[in-house]
């Protein structure tokens, strides 16, 4: 009987939910008044909004020093109505991990630390049973081979914001593996949030003050913050997702941010802001410095994964080597993507979490659309 009224709610439950919230439906048209290329990156954008419905999209392209294309799509909130420019912030997920990767290699350059330092010598105060947890460098917590388990829930509804709040939850776990260091390739996130507080003892400050002084700050990220309280209203996106039965579009309560994450997960950042970024971290990673750092990021760190650099994503598309990072937490989906050789850069950010398949079916075609573009200018240089 109790199995029968336990399905009984499941389904009133799920009843409900189809029939909750207004019904949402994007109707973009193409703006035939642009140039060529314009009204080409206009024409993707447009169709796929429309084709999966989403509610604000933001899209930022770079060559060499310039942005030659950044525009806002849509709305901000599904309720508001308030429209999506190229300076609305997103919470970016997982493009957070280039940041933090980042901030990593600033300190190897600055020989406070090294890739094969071990991470228990760093945080000596950290908890675990497992013995093989001293094998853990920082090379393989930055390409996901620390052998860590990943983050088991994010805790977004508890909002923290307190200085102490990254300090308090690494020292506060008991640190699992699920493989040996060094052998195999698992994505961690919880391997991120510790680099974060790496940062934060040899730095000597917060995580999210040493990036924004260090990256974001220098890359005039104006709009840009790890710490989402500190992001001012009138730019703010809210966090989309759909219903399961009914498939109508409806905004999230809890919004996707708290701070012990931040390594991982929460820069919240436009792609004006993410532009900027790009230009700055390919004109640093084609330098002539002796620092070259940075272009260790882009190489494959682990033999038998190649698809992984210090951070960056790697793979290959029209023949060219991308680099960069997919993104995804409740209610956004984002994808950066750049071709260091050709210093190209594409930023995609979303304020839903459905079909992400759009994200490649939007960038992909203006990495081609990119190239040529590229190739034809230098045929007539």
């Amino acid at each position: 009987m109790k199995k029968h009224l336990s399905i009984f709610k499941i389904l009133v439950f799920l009843t409900i939910q189809s029939c909750s919230g207004q019904s949402f439906e994007q109707k973009i048209e193409v703006d035939n008044s642009l140039n060529s290329f314009d009204r080409k990156v206009d024409s993707i954008i447009v169709k796929k909004m429309n084709t999966y419905n989403i509610p604000g999209l933001s899209i930022g392209i770079v060559k060499s020093d310039s942005i030659v294309y950044s525009k806002g799509y849509g709305i901000k909130n599904i309720n508001t109505k308030k429209v999506v420019s190229a300076n609305t912030n997103f919470h970016t997920a997982s493009i957070s991990k280039l940041f933090t990767a980042q901030a990593i290699m600033i300190l190897v350059d600055e020989n406070k630390i090294g890739l094969e330092n071990k991470l228990t010598e760093i945080i000596p105060e950290l908890k675990y049973k497992d013995e093989r947890i001293k094998n853990i460098t920082i090379k393989s917590l930055l390409n996901h081979t620390s052998g860590l388990t990943d983050v088991s829930s994010y805790n977004w509804k508890n909002n923290n914001q307190s200085d102490n709040s990254l300090k308090e939850y690494v020292l506060g776990l008991n640190l699992k593996l699920i493989s040996q260091p060094h052998t195999e390739y698992n994505y961690s996130n919880l391997g991120y949030n510790i680099l974060g507080y790496v940062i934060e003892k040899l730095s000597k400050t917060n995580f999210d003050e040493f990036v924004q002084e260090n990256i974001l700050t220098p890359s005039q990220m104006s709009n840009s913050d790890f710490r989402y309280f500190k992001i001012a209203d009138s730019i703010k996106t809210s966090p989309h997702s759909k219903r399961m039965i009914s498939k109508k579009v409806y905004e999230r309560k809890i919004y996707p941010y708290t701070r012990e994450q931040a390594p991982s997960s929460t820069l919240n950042s436009s792609a004006n802001d993410l532009s900027k970024w790009m230009i700055s971290f390919l004109k640093s990673s084609n330098s002539l410095s002796p620092k070259k750092s940075f272009e260790k990021m882009f190489e494959p760190s682990f033999n038998e994964y190649p698809y992984i650099g210090l951070g960056f994503q790697l793979s290959t598309l029209n023949k060219e080597k991308t680099v960069g990072h997919y993104g995804g937490d409740k209610g956004y989906r984002s994808y950066l993507i750049m071709i260091p050789e050709k210093r190209i850069g594409l930023v995609l950010l979303a304020n839903c979490d459905y079909d992400e398949d759009f994200r490649q079916e939007i960038l992909h075609p203006m990495v081609k659309l990119m190239l040529t573009t590229y190739r034809k200018n230098s045929a007539n240089d």
